[in-house]
């Protein structure tokens, strides 16, 4: 199946009468200890919140909306990669096994008995209002289309009570609202929901399709999962004791994701693992950097000296194979992604 004609399926679906959304929590499993991996720590579970009629046609009309800018784009579908070029495509996902956590709410849960939320008390005590998800029921194929959004904590409002002492609303505040029909400003008492027009996965047919990367991950817990394992990553390299200024390297992983997922794809394609075994991590560097013209330094034993964060960041980029030269002109490009090819394929 092509992207076009996936597209198209998805907005077939999305033209259904039948439309359900519900509010995703996260929280930790009862019997989670703090060993698991995140994405098998947490569980997720969908709560119904049922849907005014005025408000049917407009999720409608809006996920359409966002389907159809996707089919004008053209875009290409592209299995998930930690690091890839570009946002321009459809990423598929497939390893169920790394997000298990999220594949029981996909196939357990919101093919179960859902609790509908009858109360704003329920709201309130949710440990952690984690996403948005939008359900299509198509009623002749007797089939689902999902569509889930991760949820900002400034995108939702709930205020049970709202105090009239002034003495707490100097010190807590409290939220308000503009009633239309009495041209006032009034306490507000309830729950708010700020719904915007994007998408960031769907759920169809058994495949994961990927709008927007990073709020995938951070959706499926693989986030978190990328920090300890990169944290784990630094580690190996400090046990190689090829760097001279660890700390910056350090300090790059945990403030910048990008260089994070770096860091990884340096793991996934097999250049930290090729490093325990190099005879001369310094000339290998060095030829690197001439071919690059990037410069690095080393001190009097040949380690390779990062004295800053932007040392550090270009060693990381050497490590990815951030740097890809190009065939035909020989040019040099900055591109993240890149998959090692296959010398069997034809």
């Amino acid at each position: 199946m092509t992207a076009i004609e996936l597209l198209n399926e998805l907005e077939e679906y999305t033209k259904s009468n039948v439309v359900h959304m519900y509010l995703v929590e996260r929280k930790i499993k009862p019997n989670a200890k703090a060993k698991d991996k995140p994405s098998e720590r947490f569980e997720y579970i969908p709560l119904q919140i049922n849907l005014n009629e005025a408000l049917v046609p407009i999720v409608k009309g809006m996920l359409q909306e966002v389907i159809k800018r996707k089919i004008k784009e053209n875009v290409e579908i592209k299995p998930y990669e930690v690091i890839d070029d570009t946002e321009d495509k459809l990423q598929i996902y497939s390893d169920f096994g790394k997000i298990s956590g999220f594949q029981e709410f996909l196939n357990t849960r919101l093919g179960g008995e859902i609790k509908p939320l009858d109360s704003f008390e329920e709201i309130y005590q949710l440990e952690k209002a984690w996403a948005i998800c939008y359900g299509f029921y198509h009623n002749e194929k007797k089939k689902w289309l999902y569509c889930i959004k991760k949820i900002a904590p400034r995108n939702m409002v709930v205020d049970i009570e709202t105090s009239t002492s002034v003495i707490d609303a100097m010190k807590n505040g409290f939220t308000s609202l503009f009633d239309i029909s009495t041209k006032t400003l009034k306490p507000f008492t309830g729950f708010s929901l700020n719904i915007e027009p994007s998408i960031d996965l769907i759920y169809f047919d058994e495949h994961i399709y990927i709008f927007r990367k990073k709020a995938f991950e951070d959706i499926t817990s693989l986030t978190e999962e990328f920090e300890i394992f990169a944290n784990v990553l630094v580690a190996e390299v400090e046990q190689i004791d090829f760097i001279d200024g660890m700390q910056y390297l350090s300090t790059i992983i945990n403030s910048k994701p990008a260089f994070r997922n770096k860091l990884i794809k340096a793991k996934n394609i097999g250049n930290i693992d090729f490093l325990k075994t190099c005879k001369d991590i310094k000339k290998e560097f060095q030829r690197a950097g001439k071919k690059l013209e990037i410069k690095f330094n080393f001190d009097l034993s040949g380690k390779i000296i990062a004295s800053n964060e932007e040392e550090a960041e270009s060693i990381i980029k050497v490590l990815s194979e951030y740097y890809k030269e190009g065939i035909f002109a020989r040019k040099i490009f900055e591109s993240p992604a890149g998959r090692l090819k296959n010398n069997s394929s034809k």
